[in-house]
């Protein structure tokens, strides 16, 4: 199975609320919330509590796995730390899509889990070249990445923020 529901009672505006309250209102995130073209990625898991939320975002490091990054560098992100660790989530990053924007095609080492919490009609995941829609409906998906994909936003306006993570027993 490429997409799997895995719950469907995560409160979306609960979580869009604590991350842009006390993740994307830091002054070291300006810059790239404020690029019409570039796409964002931030940690909120880490290897250890000082560690920069830029590390490990996009590309691993040789000297971790994924697994290592469990520790909570927002501890203020009460509900969703609460969530991350329900569904027993590492590196888990908050991944921010602007308009008109795409990933490159890729292969991931293990199935993600996305949480979409902003999104708009004209979004999707692409897997092995079929298009997949995540509603922003307060749904998590185990999403088979280890397969071929990438992301899209589409739309002319309006992000696309999802939070992605693994879960290493369903990897």
């Amino acid at each position: 199975m490429t997409i799997e529901k895995l719950k469907h009672y995560i409160d979306i505006d609960r979580v869009y609320t604590e991350i842009d309250t006390f993740v994307l209102s830091e002054d070291q995130f300006q810059d790239q919330l404020n690029d019409t073209y570039l796409s964002l990625q931030i940690c909120l898991q880490g290897t250890d509590e000082e560690m920069d939320p830029y590390f490990g975002s996009r590309r691993m490091h040789t000297d971790f796995s994924e697994e290592d990054f469990n520790v909570f560098l927002f501890p203020e992100l009460d509900y969703t730390n609460a969530i991350i660790y329900d569904l027993k989530m590492v590196r888990t990053r908050i991944m921010i899509m602007k308009p008109k924007t795409c990933l490159s095609v890729h292969q991931d080492p293990a199935k993600r889990i996305h949480i979409p919490i902003e999104t708009n009609e004209n979004c999707f995941l692409m897997i092995n070249q079929y298009a997949h829609h995540l509603f922003a409906d307060g749904s998590a998906y185990l999403c088979d990445t280890t397969q071929s994909h990438t992301a899209i936003n589409a739309g002319l306006d309006g992000n696309r923020l999802h939070l992605v993570g693994i879960n290493p027993e369903m990897s």
